[in-house]
């Protein structure tokens, strides 16, 4: 226990065991749906089409989702959104499981998903704050990401290992279990906590939050860099990926789940490094060095040609990941009141998950025309060019 402790704050520890189990799921949702997808179609521009829905949510009602988490208590927040998930996610394994569903229902049902995750992230992320001190809160934030990384590891091995035996609709049943189990987590977290604008009407902490986005020099870069980014790395990561494992490697689900474990092992890697040497790098710099990096890593899956090489590659483009999310979420926390924190991370989940929406679509439609390797090497080259532009804002660049 104290080994655990010098890791992870004693406060956060129920929220990062939560995120340890239901992140794991969440991988093996990720594999399951999007294969099941293309399985259903053998359609790409239906694959992206999946993708466009499971990310739609945040375009639609993330602003209010954030004005709502700084309305009430965040743990309640929390406890509700697992809560449904486990509904959710039971109903896609039960139609799985006795071949009832269709690419149109598995689009209802992934947006339904999404919505749940359009409340949790921000509040999530806005409840670490209160939890630890501003001394602890490089480490609780860095514990948190890693969890990302360890559980996108676990998850596609557990999935490449599971699926020949339970299927996708038993992965689609682990992954409630796990919401569940999270479920009990949270329920060992502080109740109650309420924040300053509860009393304000929705609409005007919409407004309010929209205008502090506009005025703010750093989050507006912040939101920036980040759409932008998005816009060309996440639809070939969502979408590309399963095409690029079945149609230029010639592979199927397995290697697909191998890749993504590689992907996520590169995560806890980045997220160690973090760990132990972030509080000594400017995080304005880090984060935008990290966009660079994160678009002309992707460059070499052009000239790979067996998994083994696409799977070195895609470790290594995944170190630096938490030298992007890490820095960009201690910003907000440590640079944006309490009182913003629920709206402005909601901005940052709308423009990460809204531009993936838009990405996969995108993905999608070009990858019916152009091989998947090729948008590797385009448009990695142009997220690589979107960081080192964003350096040119300097409220973000000279920030500690």
């Amino acid at each position: 226990m104290n080994f655990l402790n010098r890791i992870v704050p004693r406060a956060v520890q129920p929220l990062w065991a939560a995120a340890n189990v239901s992140l794991i799921g969440d991988s093996l949702h990720d594999v399951a749906i999007m294969w099941l997808i293309y399985d259903l179609t053998g359609s790409p521009s239906a694959t992206g089409a999946l993708g466009v829905a499971r990310y739609l949510p945040s375009i639609l009602i993330g602003i209010f989702a954030g004005a709502w988490v700084d309305r009430v208590s965040r743990e309640s927040v929390l406890l509700w959104c697992d809560a449904i998930r486990i509904l959710l996610v039971g109903l896609i394994a039960g139609f799985v499981a006795v071949n009832s569903i269709g690419p149109l229902g598995l689009y209802v049902l992934a947006f339904a998903v999404s919505v749940c995750t359009v409340f949790f992230a921000p509040a999530r992320d806005a409840l670490v704050p209160q939890l630890v001190s501003a001394s602890e809160l490089n480490r609780a934030t860095s514990a948190l990401q890693s969890s990302l990384g360890v559980a996108y590891f676990v998850g596609p091995l557990l999935a490449a290992v599971m699926l020949p035996i339970v299927g996708l609709a038993g992965l689609f049943g682990l992954d409630a279990l796990t919401y569940a189990i999270s479920f009990l987590f949270l329920l060992s977290l502080k109740r109650g906590t309420k924040i300053q604008a509860a009393a304000e009407p929705p609409l005007r902490m919409v407004k309010e939050g929209l205008a502090y986005a506009r005025q703010s020099g750093l989050v507006h870069g912040l939101l920036w860099v980040t759409a932008v980014d998005n816009f060309f790395i996440m639809g070939l990561a969502i979408v590309g990926t399963p095409i690029y494992v079945r149609n230029h490697l010639e592979l199927g689900a397995e290697a697909y789940a191998v890749l993504q474990s590689c992907f996520a092992l590169g995560i806890v890697a980045g997220s160690i490094l973090v760990h132990r040497f972030g509080s000594r790098l400017p995080r304005g710099k880090t984060l935008l060095f990290a966009i660079v990096f994160d678009g002309i890593s992707f460059m070499p899956l052009y000239f790979a040609d067996t998994l083994f090489t696409a799977a070195i590659i895609w470790f290594i483009h995944s170190i630096g990941i938490p030298f992007i999310l890490i820095p960009r979420t201690s910003l907000v926390q440590t640079e944006v009141t309490s009182y913003m924190q629920g709206r402005v991370f909601s901005l940052v989940q709308l423009t990460v998950v809204g531009l993936s929406a838009l990405s996969s679509g995108v993905v999608g439609i070009v990858l019916t025309y152009t091989p998947p390797e090729d948008l590797y090497l385009y448009f990695g080259l142009a997220a690589g060019i979107v960081g080192a532009v964003g350096f040119t804002n300097k409220s973000l660049r000279s920030l500690r």
